[in-house]
């Protein structure tokens, strides 16, 4: 065997075994990750989103506490101890001297009683909706942050691709200028279209680098696995569905309906404040042995004198209130329902878009940068008509894939309209009752 065809063979075998090595020790390749996964590890992530716990915690516990009768009051004391004369200071020789003991307990009225449990029920269910717009607005975020990310490596790719052939150009540029074919412009021109997808492919990168940071903020490590593909440009299903029942269960609209009625729960306490309650005590005094001792029972209750200027200015507060809150909840509704019409519309008309980018603008562009090259392999064209057209095949390119990015924004902006189901979507209220 030749010493050549033994250089090659051990060539070969060296590169085999090396390969052999490398794939052994080479770590298993991570899953990719998928934009469900994403809002899920999100949401798990999401310590910002899980901090009004504590206010559905608080006001379930007073609810709770609303519900009961004030404690009753213990009342020791004495009364008419002689103060001068010959039984001063005494305590059992004037038969008016007493040392009494009572209990006053005020019995809050049920109705009442009910209208503030309602009312810090009202407050739970409201601080739960706004828990959950916080977790949906990190779905929506991450879900953002992927999508970024999947695009600026689409357009990685897209650049590489164009990289080659014009390296290959500005070569073959060079060739024909030292062999006296080509002129000096020429080279330039190849040079030039070099350092400007050089300088794109650059704020390329810094684009994804940047990306890939803000997925990392929402779901940690994992914003560096490898991305899956990208969901299907179709309009969401139960968007259709969510129209027809006026985005019932959306969680923005959820929070104001609850704004509402936390409002109106606010309403029926102050009309029960304006009906006063009654307190009873019941005294037991003790005077000296020579004297019977004493029991008093006592009623008492407020006198609302000025119920115009007090109790009625409260309840007109709180009607104002949830006058207030209706409307702002009616604000919501009309600018989700506007906020879907304009993306419904913006998606199927991008939809419309891609198709005529992939039936005619993308083709006609290649086609153009095909006919330039082969022109001037034919003498009968410049390099710089094939640097321009090719210049145009990216742009052409780039527009298509940017077009694309903002329709795949808008279909996730109708797909999270609601969150996605994690154990983080589940309304905390129950677990502190």
């Amino acid at each position: 065997m030749s010493f050549p065809r033994c250089l090659r063979l051990a060539l070969l075998c060296a590169s085999a075994l090396g390969m052999s090595a490398s794939l052994a020790a080479s770590p298993p390749a991570a899953p990719a990750l998928s934009i469900e996964e994403v809002a899920a590890l999100a949401t798990a992530h999401a310590n910002d989103a899980e901090n009004s716990h504590g206010a559905i915690e608080a006001a379930v516990q007073q609810a709770v506490a609303a519900g009961q009768l004030p404690d009753p009051v213990l009342k020791v004391g004495l009364n008419d101890v002689p103060v001068n004369g010959s039984d001063k200071g005494s305590l059992s020789r004037d038969s008016m001297t007493t040392r009494s003991i009572s209990v006053l307990q005020e019995f809050t009225r049920a109705d009442k009683r009910r209208a503030r449990t309602a009312r810090f029920e009202a407050e739970s269910a409201s601080a739960d909706a706004r828990r959950l717009v916080g977790v949906t607005n990190v779905q929506r975020n991450a879900v953002a942050a992927w999508i970024d990310r999947w695009y600026a490596e689409q357009a990685a790719a897209l650049l590489g691709h164009h990289s080659h052939p014009l390296s290959l150009a500005l070569e073959a540029a060079t060739a024909a200028y030292r062999s006296g074919r080509g002129t000096r412009a020429d080279v330039l021109s190849a040079q030039l279209e070099v350092q400007k997808l050089r300088d794109r492919e650059g704020e390329n990168q810094a684009a994804l680098d940047t990306a890939t940071v803000n997925l990392s903020r929402w779901i940690g490590a994992d914003a560096t696995r490898p991305l899956g593909e990208r969901p299907a440009l179709i309009v969401p299903n139960r968007v259709e569905q969510l129209i027809r029942t006026r985005y019932d269960g959306v969680p923005e609209i959820v929070a104001a309906q609850r704004d509402v009625t936390l409002a109106e729960s606010e309403v029926r306490v102050a009309d029960e404040s304006r009906k006063p309650d009654i307190s009873v005590e019941l005294m037991y005094s003790q005077r000296g042995s020579a004297y019977s001792n004493l029991a008093s029972v006592n009623v008492s209750f407020p006198l609302p004198w000025d119920r115009a200027n007090r109790q009625d200015r409260e309840v007109s507060a709180r009607l104002a209130q949830a006058t207030e809150a209706r409307a702002k909840a009616e604000i919501v509704q009309r600018n989700t329902d506007a906020a879907v019409g304009m993306r419904l519309a913006e998606l199927r008309r991008n939809l419309e878009r891609l198709k005529r980018y992939d039936d005619a603008t993308l083709p006609l562009a290649n086609a153009q940068a095909e006919a330039a090259l082969t022109a001037y392999r034919a003498n009968t064209g410049s390099l710089l008509a094939v640097a321009e057209a090719n210049h145009r095949a990216i742009d052409t390119a780039l527009e298509r894939l940017a077009l694309e990015q903002r329709t795949t924004k808008l279909w996730a902006e109708l797909t999270f309209l609601t969150p996605l189901p994690t154990a983080q979507t589940e309304s905390a209220t129950k677990d502190f009752k």
